[in-house]
């Protein structure tokens, strides 16, 4: 159970951020929707091939990937059972039809069924990139004081993809009016769902690059 103050002191993060804010969805009702949500946006990006390819890019299933590029998703930072792990990383090399099953599966299973409550990062505009940039300001905030507090979090990001996409492609907007919903507000949209609650697992650190390859003079 999260307590009531924590999300009071993380609502206070995003003052001087105007154009950004917080959405909790605490309520069985409220984070049964999301999870549903998520799952199916899971489902659609899967089933879109050209989406799930552009996602695969990002998976850096092997050592010598992961040392060259130093970003995206790795397993070591999935959060799973020390054996499990062990197991995964001695079989073949992981295919993008293994990957999607697997993501599914964790979504469905580890993802949502765990979730103590879910968040999500809003802005007036999404697309304009200083609120991006803004949003992406109070996620390192909250980051930081969840995790100073022993709280996981995780963003869930299948639903505004999705939501990208049927905007780019002129597909139903199906996932447009789901977010709507759940942001329950319409001066807001959505920017970044994520889940929080207390770890059941301890994830090994993500990759990151040197300091000196991403550092603007």
């Amino acid at each position: 159970m999260l307590e009531d103050s924590l999300f009071a002191g993380m609502d206070a993060l995003a003052e001087g951020l105007p154009d950004v804010a917080l959405r909790w969805l605490r309520t069985p009702a409220e984070r049964a929707r999301a999870a549903e949500g998520m799952v199916a946006g899971t489902q659609a990006i899967i089933a879109d091939r050209e989406q799930s390819a552009d996602s695969w890019r990002w998976v850096r299933a092997e050592w010598q990937a992961l040392q060259r590029h130093r970003d995206g998703v790795t397993l070591d930072a999935a959060g799973l059972p020390p054996a499990l792990l062990a197991l995964v990383k001695m079989l073949p090399d992981m295919s993008m039809k293994a990957s999607d099953a697997g993501w599914l599966d964790a979504t469905r299973k580890v993802h949502v069924a765990t979730a103590a409550a879910y968040g999500i990062v809003l802005a007036r505009n999404p697309r304009d990139p200083a609120q991006r940039l803004a949003g992406g300001r109070l996620w390192q905030r909250l980051h930081l004081r969840a995790t100073a507090r022993g709280i996981a979090m995780q963003p869930l990001n299948q639903m505004p993809e999705r939501a990208d996409r049927e905007a780019t492609t002129g597909l139903d907007p199906r996932f447009g009016r789901l977010l709507a919903e759940l942001v329950g507000n319409d001066a807001w949209q959505a920017l970044m769902p994520f889940r929080l609650g207390y770890p059941l697992n301890e994830a090994q650190p993500s990759p990151r690059r040197p300091v000196e390859d991403v550092l603007v003079a």
